[in-house]
């Protein structure tokens, strides 16, 4: 029992470390509703009542969620006669209703602006639908002629010759018809038709079955947006907070309607004069910017079409989320355009945390969740200035009630390290009381909902996250570097391909560049930072030593290896530079300018700027060229370049734990997760000095205490002990002492005891309960035989008594061993705990006395076993839509079963205090 395994911080306290009185120190901030976690809650069919709303919204709030995000889907079999038409005034009472039960309960209601997704409906005309270019090529030689018939959505005709000539052929369609006598020469003749994707909007619902809206048009959004307000009229905000739109990666759009005439407005020349460029033909540098101008330009109106919707929403009183992911546009700005930027987290992510498993059978075949995309949607916010940031979150992590609740925790802690702090659970789906088990239910899912089993025991889950989020919603990023992102460099690149989208499952676009590469080289060596776009860089400032965006302050701005650099972001960095700042360029100076218009005289511009930079070494691997104020650095080693900037290195990261760090009045708040396969025990310094530390274990709310801290070498060192899946948080103040109990490091000593002897198992919570045994060892309830067991899907209680032969000194460890799959502790009549997560550990020297004690623990299991049961009976339970993980039609029935219960082993570890 002298494993380090058993040398940890955060679950070495009693539950009770204080009377009723927390002091201010340790105490968590007051939890709001937006503190708590927050559920996607799908209408199928919009078949609601006023009831089952009140049902349904109660058992949320009891559960400790504090949104409902309301997206009507299709229906349910059977349920026909009751589905409700989405915007019908009868849907917009039940809208009205719902908003004013959860005010009552003092919970958000969000909405998407659609149904299923994304934006479109019944009332979207191919007029204002996505649309697509399809070019028709002609190859001609002089005294040949063309005759073809030209479709209404003829874009352009264009004749180029291959001396350079070109002939504008549109105004010559009669009829709609293209006849055409070619001159002297070869030409190519290209006819641009127009036409709609036909692409319907996925999972309508009733009332809202129709085409999706063109991205690229504000217009069309306006026209799109009437019957909202023609819905709303009467209603206000009908108790609404926010409007919701999906990720862009459902559209399947590349053009709109007077593309042509926005990019001569935007890009400075008529694109019509380049389709051979446009569409592959040519130079391969002149294709290149062309299609950088192509795409730099949809980027542009879609950014548009996302502000045009977010001012919509304002007007009307309600704030945005928007997943700015997916689309081929700068996700920084589209991101930053809405009140709430929102990530997405889909499949499971491959932590080496012992006992968390992944069976390949359970797990979507999807590259797993990458914080480095996660940070697009926090750097957007930090940097404009937001205070939430959303998270659709754990989409998919296993097949259908195969996920625990310990299972969600490494998800959910990855996404607070990645500047997320406002996680909305996918999902909930909305269901009668009445439904018969598993009642209604959305595909993919991680079922947030009432009839999963592990709903028992959620509010411990869910008090976590609102702890969490108290902290990480306040105060001020503390991230030290922005790291620019050179999106030119992505359009200029995928020449193969008309239109790039950069979307979260085939990230080569991010893997693949030299942003990618040093931002994951900033991650790895322990430095916070934040992306920043073009258009952020033009409002950055610089004064009193820092950069700074709103309440953000930065150090310095990192700049990797950058192809294609518009000069508007290079006059900004070197004026920022002049002020004073610090700017480091990784490896090179930005080499080119990107686009076609005036491409001589930019170019021309660009060099003078870089010759007038006079670089003199400045250290090893680095040169440095005064401006103004400040400097350019130019650095093939980044470290050292950045600790010229006084940019703080976490070396935690150097144990395998990962962090992120807010301002509060008086230092920081840091969160610690230990995602790493080894304990953490010993010291550990801090990038920023302070004078005191306490730690706060937000698994449980009173489990806090002043930190062990030493100035070492003139470093804040503190002392940490974090298990394997461990989190918490270190609260740091920079000029006074903390307040407060000292938190009392322990480790084990070689006294333990191993629970054994005669188990009485009781089933007590789920339907059809299982006959009670008794057992002598430890096991899986499905090992035994028992049908009604193999079956179950809820709460066993395991009781014993045992004896401890001496009075408990110093604290004990009760160590569950395995679970299946969360716990409820009871010791002696007391609640001790819920465990929820890894490691199934809790102190308990408090709770134990001399002789006999008495041991209850409530473990709930998942409930597969019991969706598996309903297959092999043939029971018709799937009355709507329903596949696996991997998108096939779902069959439980070859499902072998799942462990369930308590499998020990049981143990108690005594434990010491440590002394420094």
């Amino acid at each position: 029992m002298h494993s380090p395994t058993y040398l940890f911080l955060f679950l070495l306290l009693p539950v009770l470390l204080f009377g009723r009185g927390i002091p201010a120190d340790l105490a968590w901030p007051h939890i709001d509703t937006n503190n708590k976690p927050g559920t996607y809650w799908w209408w199928m069919g919009s078949s609601v009542d006023s009831a089952n709303l009140t049902w349904n919204l109660e058992t949320l709030h009891q559960a400790g969620i504090g949104a409902a995000h309301i997206i009507p889907i299709y229906g349910v079999k059977g349920e026909e006669k009751k589905y409700i038409d989405f915007l019908s005034p009868k849907w917009m009472r039940m809208l009205a209703y719902t908003t004013k039960e959860a005010h009552r309960l003092g919970m958000n209601t969000d909405m998407s602006t659609t149904t299923g997704w994304p934006f479109g409906g019944s009332h979207v005309t191919p007029k204002d639908a996505a649309s697509t270019i399809e070019p028709t090529i002609y190859r001609l030689f002089g005294g040949q002629s063309i005759n073809e018939e030209c479709g209404a959505g003829l874009q352009a005709a264009m004749a180029y010759s291959e001396s350079g000539e070109t002939v504008d052929l549109t105004e010559t369609v009669q009829n709609g018809v293209l006849e055409w006598l070619a001159p002297a020469g070869e030409w190519r003749v290209f006819l641009l038709q127009q036409t709609g994707t036909k692409q319907m909007v996925k999972r309508a619902a009733p009332g809202n079955e129709g085409l999706v809206l063109d991205p690229f048009s504000p217009a069309s959004l306006k026209t799109y947006l009437q019957r909202y307000d023609d819905s709303f009229a009467g209603y206000g905000t009908a108790g609404v907070r926010a409007q919701y739109h999906d990720s862009y990666e459902y559209y399947n759009a590349d053009w709109t309607d007077d593309l042509f005439a926005q990019f001569q407005s935007r890009r400075g020349y008529d694109l019509k004069a380049h389709l051979p460029a446009l569409f592959g033909f040519g130079d391969a540098d002149v294709i290149s910017r062309v299609r950088a101008d192509y795409r730099t330009t949809l980027a542009e109106l879609h950014l548009d079409y996302i502000r045009g919707w977010s001012d919509w929403s304002h007007k009307h009183g309600w704030i945005t989320r928007n997943e700015a992911h997916g689309a081929p546009g700068n996700w920084l700005d589209l991101y930053a355009a809405a009140d709430v930027p929102e990530t997405e987290t889909f499949g499971a992510a491959r932590y080496p945390i012992p006992g968390l498993r992944f069976n390949p059978d359970e797990i979507s075949t999807s590259d797993p969740p990458n914080p480095l995309i996660l940070k697009f949607s926090s750097s957007a916010a930090h940097v404009a200035g937001k205070q939430l940031v959303a998270s659709e979150t754990c989409t998919w992590l296993r097949d259908h009630f195969k996920t625990s609740l310990a299972m969600t925790k490494p998800e959910i802690d990855q996404l607070f390290i990645s500047g997320i702090n406002h996680i909305f659970y996918h999902g909930n789906a909305w269901s009668p009381k009445e439904a018969e088990w598993p009642g209604w239910m959305f595909y993919a899912s991680t079922h947030f909902e009432q009839k999963n089993a592990f709903w028992r025991d959620i509010p411990a889950l869910n008090a976590y996250a609102a702890r969490c989020q108290s902290i990480l919603q306040s105060g001020a990023p503390a991230n030290d570097v922005l790291l620019y992102w050179p999106l030119a460099d992505i359009w200029h690149a995928y020449s193969g391909q008309l239109l790039k989208t950069l979307n979260v499952h085939d990230t080569d676009w991010l893997t693949d560049s030299a942003f990618g590469g040093l931002a994951l080289s900033l991650m790895q060596n322990g430095y916070a930072f934040d992306y920043i776009s073009d258009a952020q860089i033009e409002q950055l400032d610089f004064a009193d030593g820092v950069l700074f965006s709103g309440d953000a302050r930065y150090k310095t701005i990192v700049v990797p290896q950058t192809q294609y650099m518009p000069l508007g972001t290079w006059h900004r960095l070197l004026d920022l530079a002049a002020d004073g700042a610090t700017v480091i360029l990784h490896k090179s100076l930005p080499a080119d300018v990107p686009g076609l218009a005036e491409l001589t005289d930019r170019r021309a511009e660009l060099q003078a700027l870089n010759a007038n930079l006079h670089f003199r070494p400045a250290g090893r691997d680095m040169l440095r060229a005064a401006v103004g104020d400040g400097a350019i650095l130019l650095a093939t080693e980044l470290n050292a370049a950045l600790n010229t900037t006084g940019a703080r290195r976490e070396p935690i990261t150097d144990l395998g734990v990962k962090y992120i760090r807010r301002t509060h009045d008086e230092g920081l708040h840091y969160f610690f997760v230990n995602h790493s396969d080894r304990a953490v025990n010993g010291w550990v310094a801090l990038g920023e000095p302070c004078t005191s530390a306490v730690i706060l274990d937000p698994r449980f709310e009173k489990r806090a205490g002043v930190a062990a801290v030493r100035q070492e070498k003139g470093k804040t060192e503190i002392y940490v002990q974090l298990e394997s899946g461990e989190s918490c948080f270190v609260r740091t103040f920079r000029e006074r002492e903390a307040q407060g109990r000292p938190w009392p490091y322990l480790e084990a000593t070689d006294r333990s005891l191993t629970i054994d002897g005669s188990w009485q198992v009781d089933f007590i919570d789920g339907p059809e309960l299982p006959a009670s045994y008794r057992t002598n060892s430890l096991a899986s309830w499905t090992s035994r035989g028992d049908e009604a067991a193999d079956r179950f899907a809820g709460t066993a209680r395991y009781s014993i008594t045992f004896d401890l032969p001496s009075t408990p000194a110093g604290d004990w460890l009760l160590d569950l061993g395995d679970v299946r799959e969360s716990a409820r502790v009871n010791i002696n009549g007391e609640d001790v705990g819920v465990l929820w997560s890894l490691p199934f550990r809790i102190p308990v020297g408090r709770f134990l006395k001399k002789g006999e004690n008495t041991l209850h623990i409530e473990v709930t299991n998942l409930s597969a076993n019991r969706l598996r049961d309903l297959d092999l009976r043939g029971v018709p339970w799937k009355k709507f839509f329903f596949v696996n993980v991997f998108y096939k039609p779902f069959d439980a029935s070859s499902w072998p079963l799942m462990d369930s219960g308590l499998l020990g082993p049981v143990t108690l570890v005594e434990m010491k205090k440590k002394k420094f």
